[in-house]
């Protein structure tokens, strides 16, 4: 029972995570952020038609992404080992009931736990879309143009 409560809690506190990650990730191509939404060549096709067109932006697709999994990654780390009592009291209160005082209460202190981690993961996402950026510039900037 003990390990289902923490397989459940990870799972859970991943999900906060990767929900906030996705909010960070938001942005979007039209808004400067990475292409990992609808972009041609984000994640959904791997990079392929990127990878095709522009083989210099296909890596830093690729760069981007892991950059980003490594922020996620960080993030989750550090909320494990910083959060660690808060998240078994959320996952307490909030077992039977997730409408209860005592569960939103118990979620309100495991969110105040993790703003440094979730501070660390947006500065860490901000760096990974600037490094998207440039990557993407210096490609432009390498490429030669074609003669018509």
């Amino acid at each position: 029972m003990i390990v289902k409560r923490n397989r459940t809690g990870v799972v859970a506190l991943v999900v906060l995570v990767m929900g906030i990650a996705a909010t960070a990730w938001a942005f979007g191509p039209r808004r400067g952020g990475p292409g990992f939404g609808g972009e041609p060549g984000g994640v959904h096709g791997g990079g392929l038609l990127e990878r095709l067109l522009d083989p210099c932006r296909g890596d830093c697709l690729d760069t981007a992404r892991t950059c980003g999994e490594t922020a996620e990654s960080t993030a989750l780390s550090c909320a494990q080992s910083t959060c660690a009592s808060q998240i078994q009291a959320a996952q307490s209160a909030c077992a039977s009931d997730r409408g209860s005082q005592a569960c939103r209460t118990a979620v309100s202190d495991l969110k105040e736990c993790l703003s440094p981690c979730l501070d660390d993961l947006h500065m860490a996402l901000s760096t990974c879309r600037d490094a998207l950026g440039s990557c993407r510039e210096a490609c432009n900037s390498s490429a030669t143009p074609t003669p018509s």
